[in-house]
This record gives C-alpha cells, sequence and structure tokens, in this order.
C-alpha cells in the first residue's frame, strides 16, 4: 500500500468515526435543576446606635427565613432584610425581634443578592452580641 492510499485510508476512517460519534442526543431526560436549600449562620456585635449588615445570596426563587437565635440585649434589636439595589442595605422588611428559635422574618424572595442587617432600637446602653441564622434557596 502506497503512502497516499495510507493517508487515504487514514482520512476516511477518521471521518467515519467522527461522523459515528455524532448523534441525537434529544432521547434523553433531561432533570430539572434544584438548588439546594442554604442555612448560614451569622453573629456579631451591635454598638448603641448602630448597625451590623452581611450579604448573601439566593441561588433559586423560594423563601428567606431569618431567625435571631441569640442576643444579650432584654429589649430585643432591629431585624432587617432588603433587597440590594444600587448598593448599601436598604431595609425593605423590619421586625423588633428578641432571641427565638421561630424565624422573625419569612419572605419570598426571586434569586439574587441580599443582605440582613442587625441594629440597635435606641435603647442600648453598651455593645451587644447577636446570632443569627439565614436559611434560603
Amino acid at each position: 500500500m502506497s503512502a497516499t492510499t495510507r493517508v487515504l485510508a487514514a482520512s476516511w476512517l477518521s471521518i467515519a468515526l467522527f461522523v459515528s460519534a455524532c448523534g441525537d442526543d434529544n432521547n434523553s431526560p433531561t432533570t430539572p435543576s434544584t438548588s439546594t436549600p442554604t442555612s448560614e449562620n451569622w453573629s456579631g456585635v451591635v454598638a448603641p446606635g448602630g448597625q451590623s449588615s452581611r450579604s448573601f445570596t439566593v441561588n433559586a426563587s423560594g423563601s428567606i427565613a431569618v431567625t435571631l437565635t441569640a442576643s444579650a440585649a432584654t429589649l430585643g434589636l432591629g431585624v432587617g432584610l432588603p433587597r440590594v439595589t444600587g448598593g448599601g442595605c436598604r431595609l425593605g422588611v423590619t421586625v423588633n425581634a428578641s432571641a427565638a428559635s421561630n424565624p422573625q422574618i419569612s419572605t419570598s424572595a426571586d434569586a439574587g443578592q441580599y443582605c440582613v442587617q442587625v441594629y440597635d432600637l435606641g435603647t442600648l446602653q453598651d455593645p451587644v452580641g447577636f446570632a443569627l441564622k439565614i436559611d434560603h434557596p
């Protein structure tokens, strides 16, 4: 077999393998994508007249639940949850909260960037520690 014949045979073999690898994958079932629920724990300190905030990402539409799980403030703290738009943490949903095991805020949300804020209600005399749990899709 000449060198030209071998090159042609190798070329045809390559083309045949390439064509046989091409197929219709439309028969494969598709699995819908789902987002695994996320639970984030966050702790910090709020000074008199101050606030503390944290950003988080919601990966899919669903519900956000925010629970103030611990606080040394006997009169409670403010807890707010806004959608982050144009920077900053502008509160859209706020509550006066004391530590509890049930969420103080529960709201529906689209995928995107959010933040949560804990702030002094004007009653703090000293800095106060807190712990917060954020559940979201």
